[in-house]
């Protein structure tokens, strides 16, 4: 089971601890945050790597600044102070939505009469968003259209990456990935070589990278940015099913039986197996990762850790149980679902947990234990999230907390 299968559950009503205890009720908080938040979160995970590592600075507190009057169970993407979102659902009109990041107040809203999964990301000057067989370009500062395309489908919202060196985006599919010019909409290549794709592709080095079928076999597949052509292929012994592959320094990581292994990005070897949550009989699933300055962060039902990606070296590791919404990697904090922690148990927190050490710096404590059902998203400033129990954008910061 994973977040897409929370997509579909609506309730109101959270409350939230951070630090010590503020209380988060179902009226909308409407506290702006003391600063406009800075960086960007340009994508699914951050960056075309996957990382999740923004390059950004946690707030030093996770108090409930705002939420937004604007529906959306979907992740949003955050550039120059504004964050984009989505509200697609059946009873809606299908809008892409501009807010302001700092006080959640609505920029503008551009009606696009659609619902289901859709991805969304922030490249060359364009909010781009892609849903069902769709690929449109708004300008971030109106919402106007500025092109329409179509591609094969979009089945999850995670399957749509974007390389901003090239001005490129890679939309996947069950048929098999498409890449378009950012800039026009102009399809640069398709290819069906790796089909079946789940989770996202990594985009980096001019390359694209991608875990699906080959011939029918599971398989880390890598195709050039540029043509789509293959450049190799390795077997895998099942398609993951809960993270996408992250390209590190060191090569690519991906989950082959629930255990993170490092491939070599030229030739695809298998250079080494970094690490497994293992118990009496089994390992377990690997909910999330993310990757910066040597060390990959890695969470499961069964803790958190941190490995040198180099050696496999432990640095620290928590036995707090993670939600599956996944991770961010600030400069000095790791921030994600923790759910029923020793420091707060029997409920779900969003926790900032010290980069160097796995200590906790502080928490966000919902009442009871919704799921987080998407990534968090770190800027300089501010924590972006939704639960399962919400229907908004919420926004952690660095504001007095709330008493009950």
């Amino acid at each position: 089971m994973n977040r897409r299968k929370f997509l579909a559950t609506a309730a109101v009503g959270a409350s939230t601890l951070s630090g010590c205890v503020s209380m988060f009720t179902s009226s909308h908080s409407d506290r702006p945050l003391p600063k406009t938040p800075t960086g960007v979160w340009a994508q699914y995970g951050a960056d075309g790597a996957n990382t999740f590592a923004p390059g950004v600075s946690s707030p030093s507190q996770g108090n409930l600044a705002w939420t937004s009057d604007a529906f959306t169970r979907w992740q949003p993407v955050v550039s120059d102070g504004t964050v984009y979102l989505t509200n697609f659902a059946p009873s809606l009109d299908g809008s892409a939505i501009a807010l302001d990041a700092q006080d959640g107040t609505e920029q503008w809203r551009t009606t696009l009469t659609a619902s289901g999964n859709n991805g969304s990301v922030i490249i060359d000057d364009r909010f781009i968003v892609a849903y069902d067989t769709t690929l449109v370009a708004l300008d971030p500062q109106t919402g106007e259209r500025i092109w329409t395309e179509t591609t094969n489908g979009l089945q999850f919202s995670e399957l749509f990456v974007a390389d901003e060196a090239t001005g490129t985006v890679v939309v996947a599919s069950e048929d098999g990935i498409e890449a378009f010019a950012a800039a026009n909409g102009e399809k640069r290549w398709k290819t069906n070589t790796v089909r079946q794709l789940t989770q996202a592709p990594a985009v980096a080095d001019e390359r694209v990278f991608a875990v699906g079928t080959v011939d029918g076999a599971p398989r880390l597949t890598a195709v050039s940015l540029h043509d789509g052509s293959e450049r190799w292929r390795t077997e895998l012994t099942a398609i993951p099913s809960s993270i996408p592959p992250v390209v590190t320094q060191t090569g690519v990581v991906v989950a082959d039986d629930r255990t993170l292994v490092v491939y070599d990005k030229e030739t695809g070897d298998r250079r080494r197996e970094l690490y497994s949550f293992t118990y009496d009989g089994g390992r377990h699933d690997i909910r999330a990762v993310g990757a910066t300055d040597g060390i990959v962060f890695a969470a499961s039902q069964d803790g958190v850790v941190a490995v040198n990606s180099d050696t496999g070296s432990e640095q620290w590791c928590r036995d707090d149980a993670v939600g599956y919404a996944g991770i961010c990697v600030g400069t000095e904090t790791v921030v994600l679902p923790l759910r029923d922690p020793d420091f707060s148990p029997h409920t779900t927190t969003i926790s900032a947990l010290d980069r160097d050490s796995g200590a906790m710096r502080w928490h966000y404590e919902f009442d009871g234990s919704p799921n987080v059902i998407v990534p968090p998203v770190m800027v300089d400033g501010a924590v972006f999230f939704t639960a399962s129990n919400m229907d908004h954008l919420a926004a952690l910061g660095d504001v007095p907390r709330q008493d009950s």
